[in-house]
């Protein structure tokens, strides 16, 4: 599901069907706590990272052109919000990302 913006229950349902869910610079703005709340609570193992560039840049970067080279911002916002170290979540959902596009591991 990209760019996921719905509901916890939402969320589940997707899950429940075999979705993964991508989350992106919406993560790293502190005022978007309905949607980070989400993150936090969802398994690792259904969370993609995308940074949906040219769109929707990082709290950093706010007001310019995305980048796919943001998405390292994306990835320190969600380890922080999990309480989880960047490495543990870059590679769940480098995997889960894999995953989705049918790719080698």
């Amino acid at each position: 599901m990209h760019a996921f913006s719905g509901s916890l229950e939402q969320a589940c349902r997707y899950i429940d069907l075999g979705f993964k869910l991508g989350f992106g610079g919406t993560l790293t703005y502190a005022g978007a706590t309905r949607i980070r709340n989400i993150a936090k609570k969802l398994p690792v193992e259904s969370l993609v990272l995308e940074t949906d560039a040219p769109d929707m840049p990082v709290f950093q970067h706010k007001g310019e052109r995305n980048s796919p080279h943001y998405l390292h911002y994306i990835l320190a916002a969600l380890a922080q919000l999990r309480n989880e170290s960047t490495d543990v979540i870059a590679t769940q959902t480098s995997n889960n990302a894999r995953t989705v596009l049918n790719l080698e591991k």
